[in-house]
């Protein structure tokens, strides 16, 4: 069914889904070591389809067998330390912007069960119902992105989120009462409404001072658990969201490079253009090139009759 190592890549131009996360199936043999001991920004779910060993995650260590499931947050140190039978997994990375954008994806009060280093046990055993059902949605997924259907992008977003789901589900019903007590309901409930308002806010001049102020917290407390909440301290926070609001404006105005700075937050276009390129990879002008391109070649292409033929006037 799947090949070795297939990697489903994004396409940034054109799908917003895959601009945030990637799955790849892979298979690795008997005694070879598939993943060195490496880390990353996304954040990851796996499941195990088949094999059995030793899987590392941070400083924790876990035997594995077939259906088992594990979720570890970006910059979780991981790999494999042995490999006992034939292993074949399925992955699935993600960048934390997509549960972190203002709870448009996920709610707010979930997330440190993701992007915090809490002490939380990142296998779910193959025996569990959060397991099973995360290992079918996760091949479900990989097949969506293989065979490319349309709007196979909104299935899978749909179905990252029902394993988030499950996730969620599986933690809380795991922990213990003093552990729920330290997700500090009340704070973490002052750092969604702070990014409500960040997000509300983007073109107005934001500061530290401010945003802890409304928050309820002195500035060092707020930056500490605005980043260990998200994964991503508070000013790279509001450079994406600025970023990703200046992408939208440059795809559906024709508003000039300089207003969109402006109406963006950002204080000169200089840092605007260093900024957009590299987060993008593209300065701003070019990005709105390659998407009146991309919008032009689009609105361009006629559409196919069920014989494969293009509608139109029938040649004579």
């Amino acid at each position: 069914m799947f090949s070795d190592r297939v990697v489903v890549r994004s396409n940034t131009d054109n799908h917003i889904m895959f601009k945030v996360f990637k799955a790849y199936y892979s298979d690795c043999a008997l005694g070879v070591q598939p993943v060195y001991d490496h880390r990353h920004s996304e954040l990851e779910i796996s499941a195990i389809l088949t094999g059995s060993g030793v899987y590392k995650c941070s400083e924790n260590e876990y035997m594995f067998r077939a259906g088992d499931v594990f979720m570890h947050c970006g910059n979780d140190n991981h790999q494999f330390l042995r490999i006992d039978e034939e292993l074949s997994m399925v992955v699935i990375q993600f960048e934390p912007r997509l549960i972190w954008s203002g709870g448009e994806w996920f709610e707010p009060k979930y997330l440190r069960l993701f992007t915090e280093k809490i002490r939380i046990n990142r296998h779910i055993p193959a025996e569990s119902e959060a397991a099973q059902n995360i290992c079918r949605l996760l091949q479900e997924s990989f097949l969506e992105c293989c065979d490319h259907r349309a709007a196979y992008e909104i299935v899978v977003k749909a179905k990252l989120l029902m394993m988030l789901a499950e996730m969620a589900r599986y933690y809380y019903n795991e922990m213990t009462a003093s552990e729920l007590l330290q997700l500090k309901v009340r704070h973490i409930e002052h750092i969604e409404n702070s990014m409500d308002y960040i997000l509300s806010n983007l073109s107005a001049p934001l500061t530290l001072s401010m945003l802890a102020k409304e928050a309820c917290m002195s500035r060092s407390y707020y930056s500490t658990l605005f980043k260990t909440l998200n994964g991503v301290s508070v000013w790279n926070y509001i450079t994406a969201q600025r970023v990703d609001m200046a992408q939208h404006l440059l795809e559906s105005t024709n508003d000039s490079i300089t207003e969109i700075c402006e109406n963006c937050g950002f204080n000169n276009i200089a840092n605007f253009n260093r900024t957009f390129k590299r987060i993008t990879g593209k300065t701003p002008s070019s990005y709105r090139k390659t998407s009146k391109e991309n919008s032009f070649t689009d609105a361009e292409s006629p559409p196919k009759t069920d014989e494969g033929k293009t509608h139109g006037k029938e040649e004579e």
